[in-house]
């Protein structure tokens, strides 16, 4: 069975800004590293507000996701965290 690597984006409104997520896999684990994965997923996170990107929140954590859902629920997290810190700075 060959799997078909794919990117799967999301986005979601927190604050009044948009939390862009795109998740991407699986892929294939190397045997000499991470023993206990098989397979596993990376996401990306990048923040937009009133359409334009801010430059200093695109962010790829050095995770790695057994599924698709893992690393798009976490890319939420760190968004929502990103947009809470900017949220009180600049209030």
């Amino acid at each position: 069975m060959m799997m078909e690597r794919s990117i799967s984006t999301k986005q979601e409104a927190y604050l009044g800004y948009e939390i862009l997520v795109a998740a991407e896999g699986p892929f294939r684990a190397k045997p000499e590293g991470l023993e206990s994965l098989r397979t596993y997923h990376t996401t990306n996170v990048s923040i937009w507000l009133a359409g334009q990107m801010i430059r200093e929140w695109d962010e790829s954590p050095a995770m790695l996701f057994v599924s698709r859902d893992d690393a798009i629920e976490f890319g939420f997290e760190i968004g929502r965290m990103i947009v809470t810190q900017r949220y009180k700075s600049s209030a």
